[in-house]
């Protein structure tokens, strides 16, 4: 009789073991079918890296931004948000200078109380230029500092945030390359558009028609 009990509890301590096993391999499962990790990097699909720095909107104030600002991780097509568009770009870069007159074009097209380019009325368009150093500042040629970058900003007319990041300390998170360099940051904070890795010929203005939802 007491051996019979014995085998009756060890039994059942087998069943509930086998039963937690179950419970916690389905659970598992679910969570890995269910889950969909984003990584942070550069590339088009990536959450994007953190991006601070201080920035001037009107060539004499610099403030503090912060790029997850214009985040909502929640953020799902037809909620309000913000997309924004990113130039890495050098005050000494010629292609960067090329690019200026194109950009004030954009800007006008995509921004302001009048953008020409519709978007739904809860969706707005932010445009950030963020100043790196490609060479020193002891290169023959070369000059650095803020009032350079005021002086870029305000021959092309541009109306929107420069950032001073001519330490290069966003190599901390991005990593290096030339410029102009272009991204596309959706209002859930993922990369919709990369420069290294964009087709020939794929702009980022092109992507941003593609991507960027349109107003009635």
């Amino acid at each position: 009789m007491i051996r019979r009990n014995t085998c009756d509890e060890a039994g059942a301590r087998s069943d509930g073991l086998m039963i937690v096993s179950i419970i916690f391999i389905a659970a598992f499962t679910y969570i890995a079918f269910t889950t969909n990790p984003v990584y942070t990097g550069i590339g088009v699909g990536d959450r994007v890296p953190e991006l601070k720095g201080k920035v001037t909107t009107d060539g004499v104030t610099w403030t503090d931004f912060d790029l997850a600002d214009n985040i909502d991780p929640l953020w799902s097509e037809g909620k309000a948000g913000t997309w924004t568009m990113i130039e890495f770009m050098d005050t000494n870069c010629g292609a960067c200078q090329n690019a200026g007159p194109d950009i004030r074009d954009m800007e006008t097209m995509w921004t302001g109380e009048n953008p020409q380019r519709t978007t739904p009325e809860n969706t707005t368009v932010e445009f950030l230029a963020v100043s790196i150093s490609l060479w020193t500042e002891d290169t023959p040629g070369k000059s650095y500092g803020r009032d350079e970058i005021v002086s870029f900003r305000e021959e092309f007319q541009h109306t929107f945030a420069y950032m001073d990041l001519q330490d290069n300390s966003h190599q901390d998170n991005w990593g290096g390359f030339g410029t102009p360099t272009y991204f596309l940051i959706s209002p859930n904070g993922i990369i919709e558009y990369a420069t290294p890795e964009a087709d020939y010929g794929y702009s980022i203005w092109d992507a941003m028609n593609d991507k960027i939802p349109r107003g009635d």
